[in-house]
């Protein structure tokens, strides 16, 4: 069951995730037009910054796919983009996960022609994980109109453009309906915000994510990986397979420390004040990042807090 504390916590960052999201679209807005960043990784395969979480666009002469739609308050923007960068037709939106920086151009993307596709818990649960309360989940209920209408609770494959992408469900990560993305011959994956590139992430345990969970999912990416794959996180630049591996390496070694402090009782503001993480905060606490070290910390105490017996 989630604390209030958490509940509280979590619904303050994905405020202040608007809030920067916005700014950072406002920086790039020019008298003429409106522009998000974009940068192509492969041929028919660009990701788009700056309305939220990235998102991916994938067209080719079968179509236009999304991965992720950002924020409801980019939308237009976005929207905009995508018609410029790939004027085909639109088939699909796929999202990661289900929090409103990934999913809030859903509804205008649905009306423009787009097929929603997420995990099974985004249409019946409101993208919260059905073992926890209602009350204990971030966000408010997604609209009925930017609710996936194709859904999984396991893998689906998408065979378009030449490609073959692969959606595949995995469990407990940065919340219980995570899906990665993979392209197979571009040889490209998408993570949602099972990866924060050069930053702390955030894990929603409030909605069923996990540290265990995530780091499995990040095994599991690097096993099918190598030095040509193009790794998409859920928020910061493009990546690669070592740069998941050093943020792989992070996670276990903070959350090993944390992990004893929760075994020996430490409590929060005590495990703060020791700073667990610094030995890594030159490569991941820079200034403007989303997630600060606290955060972070923050999320994996409750997670691993939860989990200690007699709990």
């Amino acid at each position: 069951m989630a604390t209030s504390s958490g509940s509280a916590s979590t619904t303050n960052f994905y405020m202040r995730l608007a809030c920067v999201s916005m700014a950072c679209l406002a920086s790039v807005t020019s008298q003429a037009a409106v522009e998000l960043r974009s940068q192509v990784i492969r041929p028919g395969v660009t990701v788009i910054s700056g309305a939220g979480g990235n998102v991916v666009v994938w067209s080719g002469v079968d179509g236009v796919v999304l991965i992720d739609s950002g924020l409801a308050e980019s939308s237009a923007m976005l929207v905009e983009t995508v018609a410029r960068i790939a004027p085909g037709r639109l088939r699909f939106v796929l999202n990661t996960h289900g929090h409103p920086d990934h999913t809030g151009g859903n509804e205008a993307f649905a009306s423009a022609g787009a097929t929603v596709i997420g995990h099974e818990s985004l249409r019946e649960h409101a993208g919260r994980d059905p073992a926890t309360a209602v009350a204990g989940a971030q966000g408010t209920a997604a609209p009925v109109a930017s609710r996936p209408t194709l859904t999984t609770t396991d893998t689906l494959a998408l065979h378009l453009n030449g490609d073959r992408l692969d959606a595949v469900h995995v469990a407990d990560a940065h919340t219980g309906a995570d899906i990665v993305v993979r392209w197979n011959e571009a040889d490209v994956v998408a993570l949602g915000d099972i990866y924060w590139s050069g930053q702390y992430p955030y894990i929603d345990v409030e909605s069923g994510g996990s540290l265990a969970g995530t780091v499995a999912a990040i095994e599991a990416a690097l096993a099918r990986s190598n030095t040509r794959t193009v790794v998409v996180p859920g928020h910061g630049p493009v990546s690669n397979r070592a740069e998941l591996a050093a943020y792989r390496d992070m996670l276990v070694a903070v959350g090993r420390r944390v992990r004893e402090a929760v075994e020996q009782g430490t409590g929060l503001e005590d495990l703060l004040a020791s700073r667990p993480t610094a030995d890594f905060d030159a490569r991941f606490d820079r200034p403007g990042n989303l997630v600060t070290r606290d955060e972070f910390v923050r999320s994996v105490y409750r997670d691993l807090a939860s989990k200690r017996p007699g709990r």
